[in-house]
């Protein structure tokens, strides 16, 4: 019999490629394609302001050559920029484009629908548990700088 953490981690990996609907392709269709980790620097951006590049490295614990590269590819792409932070006008901050601020909103909408299509077959006890449960886990699964 396989392990139990094993068939947990399967069940979610299934949940995670599998529950998305062919209308849940073509309304979230920017968000394909996009990285863990450019996602997760297209949200850092869109929910904090002024916030140095160094800061982001720490968070996404990723080396500030790795960062720069990914940077450059989304400037390309037209999400974000680099501009001069305002409490320091020698570093520099993110700025998400209108492109980029349209990619944030709709990954937020995504959540949104995700997170009550999770919930959706739950009772109020049952949401109250899984909640309790996923910041347990996370508490000690997700990485703080």
């Amino acid at each position: 019999m396989e392990s139990l953490g094993r068939y947990v981690a399967q069940v979610w990996h299934e949940v995670l490629m599998n529950s998305a609907t062919a209308e849940d392709v073509a309304k979230y269709a920017p968000l394909a394609g996009r990285s863990p980790v450019e996602l997760r620097i297209l949200l850092l951006a869109g929910s904090t302001q002024d916030l140095p590049l160094s800061a982001y490295a720490e968070a996404l614990h990723l080396p500030k050559s790795t960062l720069t590269s990914i940077l450059q590819r989304l400037e390309r792409q037209g999400y974000l920029h680099r501009t001069p932070r305002e409490t320091d006008r020698r570093s520099a901050c993110l700025t998400l484009t209108e492109q980029g601020v349209a990619f944030y909103h709709t990954y937020l909408a995504y959540q949104q629908d995700l997170g009550e299509r999770i919930l959706h077959g739950l009772n109020r006890e049952e949401q109250q548990q899984l909640l309790a449960l996923l910041q347990k886990i996370q508490s000690y699964m997700v990485r703080r700088p």
